[in-house]
């Protein structure tokens, strides 16, 4: 097996002759293992996990392209081998030779183990548990189907999504584009171009829809991308063709079916098993919690607003489209600077100097282009991780939006960290955002929030590739507890607000000169600007999500009632009642987040506790910290529970005043 994917060169008939050949020689192990008369790691085990390898491999890489080069053959083959994967697994889990194979190598072989090994035979025991193995046949059966379905529309609910954004544009003249940077002038202009058509090309894709939401005096402009953005995939857009409504009860129907079916009250217990927070009622305990909190801020934040927009433009009534639109003005009136200034300090290459040279500070790292890794795509680079002279792993950047990939920014696994059973395979990341692409002969130009998206996308990456675990099954963020994943990507996004890296990482797209320090303590005095609207935000998903999946009834509930009621309780700013917002909310409906979501704040406890004892810190204190968060946390895969992890490097558990300090909610 070559070590890279030939992204270059691969056709959708190899993609299936190598999913084909995977399926069958992963069915024929099994059936092997099970006519094994010995028990031990080296005859079940080993051959099982490097047949999974293989399968996990070319699954993976198909599911990558998926999102990042959607295509109607790659769709149909998707399709094809979707339900054979499922049942795959399923059966692997359902397998009582496997099953009693594993519980002779625990009763018999365990003490004898590597601690690796031990934590894979005991995830494998709990993993065969939640797979239904000790359910009847016909409860097996109905698990199977249940997978099956919530697999098939999972992957339905993210085409819809992808579908009714692409199938939106808007051809505009520049009048109708008053008040809108000229950097996103040109990228409308470009967009055009591409399609052989004059003026400018508007889109849903976020490098094209915030910039009009944020900056286009025109009103009427910013209330119809407003709508055609917050209808997607609703019955209200492309006379329902993507329409996701069904399949969301659908979704929460066969989750909570799955749930009480492997004995479970709900699905968000059945999600919870696996995590940090040992109860729903503790979760929304400390959602609440924080929403009292933050409620009074974001209250203030709504009425300064409303106060700028009628004494700025008279307006009576702020409606939704309004608020980027006059939040970005209220930034500049109170600051005294703007996002589009503030982006032309902040061109692509420079960033990621910058981000590497800290790279090197913290983990004693170096990324170095590696023109050998074959691309899906031009805009694609791969580069190989070095650290005291060695490979340690490598990384696949893919940061510009475009048409057939999914919206969003994330990490994936191209290949885990593998160095058991007689393997030798170090770990491959993707790190996928959808930043505006460069015009030209000029730089793409990130925003504040990009260049913090960039810096957390990357915590995930080195917490992919920092390990040290030599099994593939526990290595990497591999088996690592949901609620606590997000803590290496949050802890990452702090650095961006230290002045001595942002110098490191600007350099004006004209002038070429670094961030003055008198724009960075504009933005050092904005930070907490509307802090508590943006806490609730994230606060009003969570709640929705977990009350979802614990309290919600899918046969006699209405999801958009309870999303209203949970906004009534805790939100200050009600949308239209058009908004579908659920429609499109693929981080719980066709991602791993189902009864998760609220992991990025649980995660941002333990994130800022962490980057707390870093901050202010340079030079060998800031090195030897980076050694210490790198051996007790980036590297120990999920051999240890977050929480050891933690108490480990911070010699105490987490507590919650670094959260309020950063978030301005002290």
């Amino acid at each position: 097996m070559s070590y890279f994917i030939p992204f270059n060169d691969l056709t959708i008939e190899q993609l299936e002759n190598n999913l084909t050949t995977a399926i069958k020689d992963m069915n024929d192990c099994v059936s092997n293992l099970a006519e094994e008369s010995t028990s031990s790691w080296d005859n079940i085990m080993q051959p099982l996990q490097h047949h999974l390898l293989v399968l996990n491999r070319w699954w993976g890489v198909t599911e990558h392209l998926q999102s990042v080069k959607d295509s109607p053959e790659l769709r149909v083959l998707h399709e094809k081998f979707q339900p054979q994967i499922t049942e795959l697994y399923v059966n692997l889990g359902q397998n009582k030779a496997l099953y009693r194979h594993v519980q002779a190598i625990k009763d018999n072989e365990y003490s004898h183990l590597s601690p690796e090994r031990q934590k894979v035979i005991d995830n494998e025991l709990r993993d065969f548990r939640l797979s239904g193995i000790t359910l009847s046949d016909a409860g097996q059966q109905q698990f199977k189907q249940i997978q099956t379905e919530l697999s098939e529309l999972s992957t339905k609910f993210e085409h819809n999504v992808l579908d009714a954004t692409d199938s939106y544009s808007r051809y505009v003249s520049l009048d109708e584009l008053a008040g809108v940077p000229a950097d996103s002038l040109n990228f409308y202009q470009s967009l055009a171009e591409a399609e052989g058509k004059e003026g400018y090309k508007i889109s849903l894709h976020m490098p094209s829809y915030l910039p009009i939401m944020q900056y286009a005096d025109n009103r009427a402009l910013r209330q119809e991308l407003y709508y055609a953005y917050v209808t997607r995939a609703s019955e209200l857009s492309n006379d329902g063709k993507f329409n996701n409504a069904s399949l969301i009860q659908d979704i929460l129907r066969l989750r909570n079916d799955k749930a009480k079916l492997l004995g479970f009250t709900d699905y968000a217990e059945l999600s919870l098993f696996n995590k940090m927070a040992e109860s729903s009622s503790q979760v929304l305990e400390f959602l609440y919690q924080l929403a009292n909190k933050a409620r009074p801020f974001a209250e203030n934040d709504m009425l300064e607003l409303r106060k700028f927009a009628k004494d700025s433009d008279g307006l009576d009534e702020l409606m939704a489209w309004d608020i980027p639109y006059y939040s970005e003005k209220l930034q500049q009136h109170k600051y005294s600077y703007s996002s589009n200034e503030l982006k032309q300090y902040f061109p692509l290459p420079k960033v990621f100097t910058g981000l590497f040279a800290l790279l090197n500070e913290l983990f004693a790292i170096s990324l170095q282009v590696n023109p050998e890794m074959p691309v899906w795509h031009p805009d694609v680079t791969g580069y190989s991780v070095i650290q005291n002279d060695n490979i340690i792993g490598y990384i696949y950047f893919d940061l510009y939006a475009r048409s057939g990939k999914q919206p969003g920014a994330w990490m994936n696994s191209a290949a885990d960290r593998n160095f058991d059973n007689g393997e030798s395979r170090l770990p491959i990341a993707y790190i996928v955002c959808n930043f505006t692409a460069p015009v030209q002969d000029k730089a793409s130009l990130l925003t504040f929030d990009d260049v913090q998206t960039l810096f957390h996308e990357m915590g995930h990456g080195l917490h992919h590739l920092l390990t040290r675990i030599n099994n593939p099954a526990i290595a990497g963020i591999n088996g690592v507890e949901w609620d606590a994943v997000e803590l290496p990507s949050q802890f990452m996004e702090y650095f961006a607000w230290n002045y001595q890296i942002l110098q490191t990482i600007t350099e004006h797209s004209q002038s070429g000169a670094v961030l003055p320090l008198e724009l960075f303590n504009k933005v050092l005095a904005s930070r907490h600007y509307q802090s508590g609207l943006m806490t609730l935000r994230q606060l009003e998903f969570a709640i929705f999500d977990l009350r979802l999946h614990s309290e919600f009834n899918p046969l006699t509930d209405n999801y958009l009632q309870l999303l209203n009621e949970v906004r009534q309780q805790i939100a200050v700013v009600i949308p239209p009642a058009y908004n579908r917002f659920a429609n499109s909310f693929g981080h719980i409906f066709a991602g791993g987040y189902a009864a998760g979501y609220y992991s990025y704040k649980w995660a941002e406890v333990l994130a800022c506790d962490v980057f707390s004892i870093f901050d202010g810190k340079s030079g060998s204190e800031l090195r030897q910290l980076g050694a210490k968060y790198h051996q007790e946390i980036l590297s120990q895969g999920s051999l240890r529970s977050m929480m050891t992890n933690f108490t480990a490097f911070m010699g105490r558990e987490p507590e919650l005043d670094a959260l309020l300090k950063y978030s301005g909610l002290n």
